[in-house]
């Protein structure tokens, strides 16, 4: 027969249960009046901060690591959700970031994985009216951005950037004068059912690996889509990027980028560029109503128009190699070309002849460049 000293009577084990777990997750409730910078300070792994609805402007600070740039709201620790519930952050007219997700330290963390800060969860703000970016988060793995507005942030709306494994959804973008939604030096990021709309780029996907876009509405943007390469930054790298089942349409609105951004270089009406980047697939969207093109595969050097002794020394391979364009319909492309665009590339799928691996299968389009010419994957 078992002993037994070992088994509690039931009441003991009740009470047991009914004393909390000093290690409990808390939901911190911001109201309007109250900052939310306070509870999110005042938070602890794994808390919630839950902002009511309504507008709020926070106090000025420095940015996460910066000595210059400055935030509305600051996060540095592992594992934060930030919900808003409708609530609208603005600017107080001075602020470079809205929420910036950022470790406290200077160090790399492309360099030390470590360094990454660990889940981090934004969801149903509206982020508004910011110098810079509306939502900048940075080493950062495994983070989530999901059904916030983005609006009339000036250079970009969302700006992950060397972080692995996220995703941004159901979100909004518009009046960026970069781009909308954007994801760089980074790896293992979806970015999905989206709308970005009155932006010069849409979404871009720069020197990123493994990313996928899926099931976006890109319309109204200078460009609707960017998968490309740069040089002379931490990363070397575009690979294995996926962009499918989105509706790109009638990106046609003029270029309005800050002199001498990379973006500058984009035709208004561009459907989906890819310039650089390896093993990129573009398949199953429908691509129309692009004044000067609806699918580009580019050298960088070609498509910057860039002198050759700058394109001598770059430090990126500077063709898109394994380029797959399948299943798309691309049709009423290339009507109207920006006059930057050399006028044989103002079609429905464009490739300036540069790079191996490339091939076109089971697109419904109606131009082309080179005519007849595209190899069949």
């Amino acid at each position: 027969m078992r002993s037994m000293k070992w088994l509690l009577p039931a009441f003991v084990l009740i009470g047991l249960l009914a004393v909390p777990c000093t290690g409990q997750a808390k939901t911190l409730k911001v109201t309007p009046g109250q900052s939310i910078q306070a509870a999110v300070d005042a938070a602890k792994s794994g808390d919630k901060v839950q902002v009511a609805p309504g507008t709020y402007t926070e106090p000025t600070r420095l940015c996460p690591q910066s000595a210059t740039r400055t935030c509305a709201v600051g996060i540095t620790k592992d594992n934060i959700t930030l919900t808003g519930k409708g609530a609208t952050l603005v600017s107080d007219g001075t602020q470079s970031n809205g929420i910036v997700v950022r470790p406290n330290t200077a160090s790399s963390c492309i360099e030390d994985p470590s360094l990454r800060l660990q889940r981090s969860r934004i969801t149903g703000f509206t982020v508004q009216g910011f110098n810079v970016n509306g939502i900048f988060e940075s080493c950062v793995e495994d983070f989530t951005i999901s059904k916030v507005k983005a609006i009339d942030n000036d250079v970009y709306g969302f700006f992950p950037v060397r972080s692995l494994g996220g995703r941004i959804d159901h979100s909004f973008a518009s009046g960026a004068n970069d781009t909308g939604f954007y994801v760089g030096q980074s790896q293992d990021v979806r970015m999905d059912h989206n709308v970005a709309t009155d932006n010069v780029s849409g979404f871009e996907l720069e020197l990123s690996t493994d990313m996928i876009a899926d099931h976006n509405l890109a319309y109204g943007n200078t460009g609707g889509i960017l998968v490309f390469k740069l040089p002379f930054a931490e990363v070397k790298t575009a690979v294995n990027n996926v962009v499918r089942n989105n509706i790109i349409r009638d990106n046609d609105r003029p270029n309005t980028c800050r002199p001498g951004d990379t973006v500058c270089g984009v035709p208004a009406g561009t459907g989906v560029l890819v310039m650089a980047a390896d093993g990129t697939t573009v398949a199953d969207n429908t691509i129309t109503g692009n004044d000067s093109y609806g699918v580009a595969v580019a050298n960088i050097c070609l498509a910057q128009s860039l002198p050759d002794a700058v394109c001598g020394i770059l430090d990126i391979e500077p063709n898109a190699d394994d380029t797959h364009t399948t299943g798309n319909i691309v049709t009423g492309n290339g009507t109207n070309p920006d006059p930057i665009l050399p006028p044989v590339f103002a079609v429905d799928l464009a490739w300036d002849g540069t790079g191996t691996g490339n091939c076109w299968s089971d697109n419904v389009h109606d131009t082309e460049f080179p005519p007849g010419f595209l190899p069949p994957c």
